[in-house]
Order: C-alpha cells, then structure tokens, then sequence
C-alpha cells in the first residue's frame, strides 16, 4: 500500500501491495542449516552499539585474484517497481587488507564502490543509516526517490531494527552466488523474527546461513520485544510477528484467530500447489510521523512478508494484505521468469508479465474468500465492481500491461503500475471466466497454474516470451486472444460481456463512502496541523456524526480509544475509513471546556455507484463452479 499520485479512493492509495521474489536456488531453507564452505561472504550486524541511529557492519571478504573488485548495494530489488538506491545510505565504508592497513576505495556511483589491491582485501566496514527517517511523499510518484516503507529499513536503539537485508549487505561482482553466513548481535531483550533459522545459541547472537545473495534480499529479519504468535496448518508453520509501540490492541495474539483462518483457508483452496513449510509475517506498526513509516502495505518474500500500517489499522485490513502476499507462493515462486530468477540488482531487465504475477495474485486474494465463505458472492461483486470504477477513473485503460510491465522503471509508466492490481484482478477474472464456461465450470485459471507449476516449479524459469503460447495451448485459443487483445495490444475490456457467462449482470448498487469525515467530497472536519486541533466543521447530512451527537466546532481527542493526531492529517483521516456499519463507537470529543465521551454504533453515509448482481438462475450451476469450485 502506497501513497497512490492519484486521488481519487484512498482505499487504494493506502493499501496496495507490492511483491519481492527471488527465486532461490534450493526451495527449502531446511537445507542451509549446515552451510560451512570453504569460501563464504561473512556478514556481522552490530544492533547493541548504534551509532547516530547508525548500524555498524563488517564483511569478511571472499579470496580473489583480481587486483579490483567492486562492492555493490542493490539499486532496485524485484517487485518494488521503482528504483531503491540502498547504497544512498551508506557511510564511511572502508576496506582492510590482511595487515590491517587501509585499501584505496573508490565510489564509482551511488552503490558500487570499487576496492584496489583486492587480492589483499580482507574486510570491509560501512555505516548503516535507515530509509524510514527520511521518507517523503509517494514512493511510486514518477520522481519520486523514497523507497516503499516495507522494502526500508528501520534503526531504532533498543526497540526495533527492521532488517531488509538489501539495505545493510550488497554483494561482490562475480560472487553473488556465492554462500553468505550472517551474524547479528542484538540487545539480549529483542527477539528475531525471520523465516531463517538461528543457528546460535546465544542470547544476543544470532547466525543465519543462506546460499547465495538472492537469499540475503529474500529474507527479511525484524527484532523487537516479543511479540509472537505461531501455527501450523497442513504441514506449514506460519509465525505472526508484530511490533505496535503505541496501540497495544494490535499484537500478534488479536491476529492469531483471522489469519489462522484465512491461511487456512488459502491453503484448502490452493490444494497441493502450495509447498511452503514456513512462513512469517512481520508486521510494523508505524505513527506515520514525520520520522516513521508512511507506505502503509506489504512486500512480498518466498517465505515471509514484511507489512506496514497505521495505529488505527483494522485486522481486516492485515488480512486482505497478507492474503494477497502469501497467494504469490504460487507466482512468481513457482511460475516465473528469467528475468526473475536471474535478477540483476543493479541493472535490472523487467519481465513483461505482471498482469500474471501481480493481476493473478490480486484475483486468487478476493476469489478464495468467497469460494471458502469468507465473503459473500455480492461482496466479491462490489471489489470486482469497485476495481473496474477505480481502473478505468485512475490509469490509462488502453495501456498495454505488457509494455508497462518491461518499462516500468521509466517514469512515464510507474505511475500506471498500481494498475496491476485493479485491471490486472479484472483480466485474470476474465481469463477465468472464460475458461470455466469452455470447460463446462469443471477448470479454472487456478488449475492452468497448477499445470503451469508442474511444468515449470521455483528453479525451473521460462523465457517471457514462451509464457503467453503456453498459457493458449494449456487453455483454449479464445484466452489466447484474449491475452494478445487486450494484455498485450492493450485494448479495453467490457467486463459486464463476461459476467454475463455467469449471469451476472450490471446494475447499481450502494457503497458507503470511504470517509466517515467527508460526505458528498466535503470535509467535516477541519485539521490544524499547527495548533494540533481537529475540529469538527459541520455536522448536516453525516450519519456518522449525527448518531454519536457530535456538534460542529467539537474538537475530536480520541476513537475507540486511539488519539487523534493532528499533526498529521493521513493519520487523521486512517481513522475515519473502512470502518463497518454498527461496529462500536466511543469517540471522546472537547465540547467548550467539558471532556465528555459519546458513545454508540457506527452509521455510515452511501452513495450510488456501479455494480454488478447475478440475476440469470440458468447460470446457477456454471457460477456455482467458478465462484465455488
């Protein structure tokens, strides 16, 4: 989720989410446990001596033979979509030899520093500043340089270190393949939380092994006071980690019930396409200050995620999010391209297929919970509805997503990548839709991908331009051409022309406004950023307000027990969105000089807007099979 550019549904502009693959030469961590190799990248993280809300770090260097070598920090990792610069934030990095004397370092850009006499060269030693400090405006912005929150980097003495690995260790040209051993000493209080196994005893060390580079971007690490819960479903542990300074109602034991239930379900609705053995979602917290986190979403891992939200976060919220991220098991993990497998960090070639990793992953997220009864069928029309709204009124709609998705790191088209999860859920809903009513409802694009796995797997890559025949021969020709019309050419789709198949039909449907504080795109509230005040500016035709007895100039201090923070309007308005329809609803407002507090159930305002409905009972069985096969 990121500061979407456009403005038109906050929704979207705060919860997109965004994905990290790679692809790792072994599936399984389980066999890195016992990495001892002759040659190995040996990394030490210093977290109990910080310096200037900096890390210390310490690489003990492989042997070469070459008089030069060069050190480089990822200047973008796959699935962000935007260019990162990790070595932006790096300070005082200098090179040893095998006496101790320091080695000529040159900075030959941004992340590459290029080491003489490398033939010498035993270790090398850098600061570490994080990313979260310094974080303005929209990381997707087509100028933008902030790196998305869950792909940063936070130092926070004592409290929390969150470790995307990316932004602390690079790599050595020509060694990227090569085995890294990870050390860490932490304050003895804080607990990792990670996919990876610690394979130290101690207290306040901890060791990981991994296989090679990829794997050290892949495997993100956050410590904080313990904060943990865990499950197994099916053979796969799943481990919740979360760091909340300030709300203590968000932990790690108030997930447990709804994520458990959702992977549950996930992993039923997957079947045996899905193999992971361990997963873990890390999820932080953020004030959303000036000097904190503000891409509120996810990032993606093969065996983790790292999440971000507000204070006023709703579990649901959390759910939706990691749903999506731990449907990319399936893609790009086991469907994926070369350009995947093979990813150059620095400078990378895009694959053109996001309209699969991205649009499916979106489209499996919505379409499990009702297939499972999580959502009602009318809820999967609304988001199926609501996405079409948001598409057409947001981005180009007669942008080829193949284009895109090669050219996404020109500014001309990343403000068009979020796209992928609003059209991109629209076209692999009507890929499968075309392909349940060519089968008679008995497969779907679930199954094509199953096959597709079967095929291909997490270290068999195809070349991007292989896919698309592939996808037509294991389908049917008309999702070919559908695929060329309007993936690739770009055409726009009239996606009431395949519900129909299903026989549902478009119509008008109620949707409530995404604001409690704004009522027909006018605000209700007014915040005084400098006085630190939220005030209410009008009360007349907001439900919200009117239930509860709130009075114009009432000054807003807390809901359900979560302080307004004036000093930053995002917070603010967090507050007042997504929230359900006769949920409780405490809200402690200043009236004059009286603190009082006015309590009820949340009425929210609706507008019309387009929908769609099942209205054909003929198509009872065929829809049936698709929503519930």
């Amino acid at each position: 989720m990121n500061f979407n550019s456009k403005p038109h549904s906050m929704s979207s502009k705060f919860f997109l989410s965004f994905t990290l693959i790679l692809i790792s030469c072994s599936y399984s961590f389980s066999n890195n446990n016992n990495i001892e190799p002759l040659n190995t990248v040996k990394v030490s993280l210093d977290l109990i001596h910080v310096q200037d809300d900096k890390v210390s770090v310490t690489i003990i260097a492989p042997e070469t033979a070459s008089e030069e070598v060069m050190y480089q920090f990822p200047r973008i990792i796959p699935g962000t979509y935007a260019i990162a610069d990790y070595g932006r934030y790096i300070a005082n990095l200098k090179a040893i030899d095998d006496k101790g004397n320091e080695l000529v370092v040159e900075r030959k850009d941004v992340n590459t520093f290029v080491i003489n006499n490398a033939a010498h060269l035993r270790s090398i030693t850098y600061l570490v500043n994080d990313t979260y400090d310094s974080e303005k405006g929209n990381a997707f912005d087509s100028k933008s340089k902030t790196i998305f929150s869950p792909a940063g980097t936070n130092i926070l003495a004592d409290k929390n270190f969150m470790l995307n690995m990316c932004g602390f260790v690079g790599y050595f040209s020509g060694y990227k393949d090569m085995p890294y051993q990870i050390s860490i000493e932490h304050p003895e209080n804080l607990l990792a939380s990670s996919a990876l196994t610690d394979e130290d005893a101690s207290t306040t060390t901890d060791r990981f092994n991994v296989e090679r580079y990829a794997e050290v971007v892949d495997n993100p690490i956050m410590y904080a006071e313990p904060d943990t819960a865990s499950f197994k479903v099916n053979g796969m542990e799943v481990l919740i980690s979360v760091y909340s300074p300030n709300n203590k109602n968000i932990s790690a034991k108030a997930f447990l019930p709804d994520i458990q239930r959702m992977v549950t379900a996930q992993k039923k609705f997957m079947g045996d396409i899905n193999k992971t053995k361990k997963y873990a979602i890390l999820a932080y917290i953020s004030s959303a200050s000036a000097s904190d986190a503000k891409g509120f979403g996810a990032l993606e891992h093969n065996f983790s995620t790292t999440a971000i939200f507000g204070e006023s976060m709703k579990t649901e919220e959390l759910v939706h999010v990691i749903a999506h991220e731990f449907f990319h098991t399936l893609t790009p993990l086991n469907v994926h391209s070369k350009e995947i497998q093979d990813f150059d960090f620095n400078a990378p070639k895009m694959s053109a297929h996001l309209w699969m990793y991205e649009g499916f992953t979106e489209y499996f997220s919505q379409l499990f919970q009702v297939n499972q009864g999580l959502m009602t069928e009318e809820q999967f029309y609304k988001i199926m509805a609501g996405n079409e709204t948001f598409s057409k009124r947001a981005y180009k709609d007669n942008l080829s997503f193949t284009e895109m998705s090669i050219n996404v790191l020109n500014p001309a088209y990343k403000e068009q990548y979020p796209n992928v999860y609003k059209k991109g859920a629209l076209l692999a809903m009507c890929l499968d839709i075309i392909i349940r009513s060519k089968t008679n409802g008995n497969s779907g694009i679930l199954d094509l991908m199953g096959e597709l796995s079967k095929i291909y797997g997490p270290n068999k890559p195809f070349d991007d331009n292989e896919l698309i025949p592939k996808f037509t021969e294991l389908s049917n020709k008309e999702a070919g051409d559908f695929i060329q019309k309007h993936i690739v050419d770009g055409k726009p789709v009239k996606y009431s022309k395949y519900l129909k198949r299903m026989g549902v039909k478009a119509t008008i449907v109620q949707q409530p406004e995404e604001f409690v504080y704004i009522v027909n795109k006018q605000p209700c509230i007014r915040i005084d950023t400098s006085a630190k005040k939220v005030k209410v500016l009008r009360t007349d035709n907001n439900n919200f307000f009117t239930e509860l007895g709130v009075q114009p100039n009432d000054e807003l201090l807390e809901f359900n027990g979560v302080p307004f923070d004036a000093a930053n309007y995002i917070a603010v308005l967090l507050m007042g969105m997504g929230l359900k329809e006769d949920s409780p609803a405490v809200l402690k407002v200043k009236r004059g000089s009286e603190v009082m507090e006015l309590k009820g159930k949340v009425k929210l305002n609706y507008k019309n807007t387009p929908g769609y409905i099942f209205k054909d009972n003929s198509k009872q069985a065929l829809k049936n099979s698709w929503l519930k096969g």
